[in-house]
This record gives C-alpha cells, structure tokens and sequence, in this order.
C-alpha cells in the first residue's frame, strides 16, 4: 500500500497572520483565537497556565447556539458520542465545548461515562446534562478504565453510528458527518481520522499552534491525495467510529485490558477477522492532545507495568507477537534521519555500536553499517514498545547496554524532551559522559567510552 504525504505548505502561509490571534474568532465559538494549543511537556502532556487558567476562567459551561440540541428527542438517534472522562477537566472543557459547537449532525447524542473524577468534572458534567438534553451522563463511583467505560456507554447508545471520542481531543465542522458519509460503504467496519499525535499513520504534519489556528486549518485542510480511506492495522482509539450492525456482530470491547492499551489493537484484529475493513480517512482531521491521562501513569512508574501485563494479555489471547505501530514518513523526518546520517558519518567511528533513543523506529537504526540499537528494549533487543517510567530505570538500563557495548548514546531531535523530562537522567550524562557531538537540534550525542570529537556542551 501506498501512502501519500498530504502537502501542508499551502496552508502554512496563515500563521503569519498574527491579527488572527489577537480577537475571538467568529460567533458561536467557546475559545479564544489566541489559545494556545501546544503543550509544553509531555508525559503527562500539560498545557500552558494560561491556557489553562482560560480553559477554566468559567467552571460552567458556556452558552452555546447547539443546532442540534434537543433535536434527538423527535425522532430516531442518527448517531451515539461516546466519550470517557477522568479528571483533566481543561480537556473536558476542550473537547465537549468543541463538539457542542462544530457538530453539525441532524440527532446525535453524547453520552459520557465519568470514571470517578475529583477535581471537579462531574460538578461541570452535571451542569452541562442540565444545559444540553441530549447529553446523558454515567457517573462511576471509581476508575473502572477505558474499555469497561466505554461499554457502559455503548450499552445505552440509541444511534446507528456509533463513536468512540477520547476527552483530549478538540473536533472541527463537519468531522461527523465525513465520518458518517464513509461509513455508508458496507465494507467498512471501523474508521477513524488523522490527527496530529497518534503514533501510527494517522499522524500528519499540522502549522498550527493557537485554537484560531486550528479553525483556520481545519477549514482550508485539504489531503491532496487520491485515495480517502487508507487500510491500517490498528485505528487508535481516541476517535473511531462503526455502524451499529458491526458492533452488534463484533461485540464489546475486551476488558482484560483494565485501564487501558491494548484494546484498540484488539478490537481491530476483531474487525478484520469479521471480513471489515479497518480505515483511516483523509478527509477528516480531529485534534487529539495524546497522553493526557494515561501519561500521568509514566510518573508513578505504573506506565510501563500496565504496557507489559497488556502486551502479555495480548499475545496470549491471539497467539502473536505485538509490533510497535508506525508512523507514516513526513518528509520533514526523511530530512531529519538524512541528517542524522551525515553528522553520524562524518563524526563516528565506522565500527562503532550506537544506542539509539527511539520509539521503535528502525529508520533511526541505519547508520551506514555502524551497529545500533533502540533505546529503550528488551532482553531480546527489540524496542521495548513503552518509555523508562523515571530516571533511575533509564540510567539502570543505558548502563546494562554500555556494560554490553554500547559505545554511543544518540538522542534525535525526536526525543530531545527526554532532557526535561529524566532530569536526574540528564544530569547522569551530564556527570560521567561528554557530548561528542551536538549540530542544531538535529540529533545530540554522547560518547560511553571515553572518545572525543568535539567540545560541544550541553
């Protein structure tokens, strides 16, 4: 199968228009233009403080003109929004304020399942089910997790569409009735649409930064390729969608998975043994923020303990080996790993081993015959699927590979965050190691064994 890179430099031109972010867009919309949307850290991802402060200026919801508030009360439900929430309120606010205003569909209804919140979402949830009437509420008294949520939800959904919407993501006009449009194709059974973070190939290349920015993209974006629908074999499920008829056949989600990951690659091995097709489309774009909640779990260190039980549940329910999801290469990347190459060619020796700070990437791995590995892995050398929980896991694992050769520590532009986030990590390098090699913010590099080919600092 052949992908496409969707061509985004006709829409990049709109970031120069600074005037956008300095008034609130258009009527009808909850945010300001000038919100801004990139995070400043992830795992957790977190938010500016203004933008949090805004997000949250009114704990009520805002007064929205929802053109098809209520409507689902005169006849059939077209289709059921079902969306999960666990703290993070800024991002329910986000998500739901979003929805309520760019969701254009004749008789939907939202239904969300709260998993025992306590900062203050189901207070905002009630409040909203009071506002909007086609908005029914679940409140669990504990976190019963992703997929058993998302079944209480898809158990009292009236629609013959049925959505699946994770409470970090921000949608745009139309994205519902794409979805639904697709759909009307028999073969396929579970569909979902690109993003901006997702891990596999549903993640494109988006300019935008602030919410005004978002509108404006969502607006003019355009794939630019043949085909809409591109087959994958696994559909995140932060936004997916399905016919009634094929959750009837297929069935719940797996619930072994507890309080999440896994179930998504389930689910889709169940779709396709069913006959279904398993899709991206093009055409719709909804902003997902990623790792919202269950990114707090790398803190404690319960991140990678959840990874490895799932996985296990995983590969002995079907029987196979789990593969790392892949992104789809933008040429941005393509330039950067091209890069990479050169300043490793041009700076290490031909013969050296070179650990490689990835997640999973084999691209990153082909350094001219120099042998390398991915950081972090497991016992047999694959990537190890997941992130270290805290610094003392990574300086224990990069020194059980340095004890085993490793000679150099490689850190792409793509991970560079690992210095903010592993501090102690960072300052181990820093005490024992020297960086041989740092050009731009390409790639950073570190020699385990004493070699010297610059005094780059970091």
């Amino acid at each position: 199968m052949i992908i496409r890179q969707c061509d985004l430099s006709e829409t990049a031109g709109f970031l120069k228009d600074r005037a956008l972010q300095e008034k609130v867009v258009e009527s009808g919309e909850p945010f300001l233009a000038a919100l801004v949307l990139r995070p400043i850290s992830r795992w957790p991802t977190t938010l500016p403080d203004e933008t949090i402060k805004n997000v949250l200026s009114e704990c009520a919801p805002v007064q929205l003109q929802c053109m098809t508030a209520g409507s689902c009360q005169h006849g059939e439900v077209s289709a059921s929004i079902v969306i999960v929430t666990f703290n993070n309120l800024v991002y329910t606010k986000l998500c739901l304020e979003s929805l309520l205003a760019h969701t254009d569909y004749p008789g939907y209804e939202i239904i969300v399942v709260d998993n025992g919140s306590t900062d203050g979402t189901a207070d905002y949830l009630r409040q909203l089910v009071q506002q909007y009437t086609h908005i029914r509420l679940i409140l669990n008294e504990y976190n019963r997790g992703f997929a058993c949520a998302n079944n209480q939800g898809l158990a009292i959904a009236n629609g013959r569409m049925l959505t699946l919407l994770n409470n970090d993501t921000i949608v745009p006009r139309g994205w519902l009735k794409r979805l639904s449009d697709h759909l009307e194709d028999p073969t396929v059974g579970l569909i979902g649409p690109v993003t901006n973070r997702a891990g596999n190939e549903a993640q494109i290349e988006v300019p935008y930064g602030t919410y005004g920015e978002f509108l404006q993209f969502t607006r003019e974006y355009s794939p630019g390729c043949e085909c809409s629908l591109f087959d994958v074999r696994t559909l995140a499920m932060f936004c997916v969608a399905m016919r009634r008829d094929v959750y009837q056949s297929i069935g719940q989600l797996d619930e072994q998975f507890e309080v999440g990951m896994f179930e998504d690659d389930d689910y889709a091995i169940r779709v396709r043994a069913a006959g279904y097709r398993v899709v991206y489309a093009q055409n719709v774009f909804v902003h997902h923020f990623g790792q919202a909640s269950i990114g707090k779990l790398a803190i404690t260190g319960e991140y990678g303990k959840l990874f490895q039980a799932n996985r296990q549940r995983f590969e002995k329910k079907w029987g196979i080996v789990w593969e790392p999801h892949q992104q789809r290469p933008s040429r941005q990347y393509q330039v950067l790993t091209e890069r990479i190459r050169n300043i490793v060619r041009t700076t290490l020796p031909a013969d050296a081993t070179v650990i490689v700070v990835s997640k999973g990437d084999d691209e990153l791995l082909k350094l001219d015959g120099r042998r390398a590995c991915h950081f972090p892995q497991t016992d047999a050398a694959a990537y190890a699927g997941h992130y270290p929980p805290d610094s003392a896991s990574a300086i224990v694992h990069l020194e059980e590979l340095r004890q085993k050769g490793g000679e150099f520590l490689l850190l792409p532009k793509t991970a560079l965050w690992w210095l903010d986030h592993y501090v102690e990590f960072k300052q181990h390098l820093v005490n024992n190691y020297r960086v041989v090699e740092q050009q731009g913010d390409d790639c950073l590099i570190f020699a385990l064994n004493g070699f010297v080919a610059s005094e780059a600092k970091l």
